[in-house]
């Protein structure tokens, strides 16, 4: 039977003294230094929230997408144009120069808004006779989500709606 102190030992392996090379920084000031620390700790967390970002919005349904869309976005699918109205108070024979002048301008009528209302390619305000006012409708028909941003768009700004223009219009 063998003991412990009885096995042979096990021979030492002897490796020769190197120095560890010193890895210094190079020769930049120590604000430069800093801001260099503070950008490489900061890239981690930008990195992770971009990343973050795209793997929630895969697993976002297209309600949700569009819920999330920002109102410059559904305001490229609307339309706002101005209506031009002789007064109510005008004569017959100034609605019937409007009317010609219109038609000469190649303006189309707009009988949505009355008679003798035309839209106008530009802004007419400031004309004693006629009521100017501008009527905002989606180009394409919304979808429900697209719909209801409209809807609550125009009630955050105060536009009334104009249903003679059409469904979902409004008059800002």
């Amino acid at each position: 039977m063998a003991y412990a102190t009885a096995a042979a030992p096990v021979p030492i392996i002897r490796l020769p003294h190197v120095a560890v090379p010193r890895l210094r920084w190079p020769c930049l000031s120590a604000g430069i230094r800093a801001w260099l620390m503070i950008a490489l700790m900061f890239c981690p967390c930008v990195l992770s929230d971009a990343i973050g970002y795209c793997v929630q919005h895969l697993f976002y349904t297209q309600a949700q997408i569009d819920a999330r869309q920002s109102p410059e976005a559904l305001m490229t699918k609307i339309r706002m144009f101005d209506v031009a109205c002789p007064a109510a108070n005008t004569s017959p024979a100034e609605h019937g120069r409007w009317a010609t002048y219109a038609a000469e301008q190649g303006w189309p009528m707009y009988p949505q808004a009355g008679p003798d209302c035309f839209h106008a390619d530009r802004n007419l305000r400031g004309i004693l006779p006629l009521k100017v006012f501008t009527v905002a409708c989606p180009k394409v028909l919304l979808s429900a989500v697209e719909s209801r941003h409209w809807l609550i768009y125009a009630a955050d700004h105060g536009w009334t709606a104009y249903q003679q223009a059409g469904d979902g219009c409004v008059d800002p």
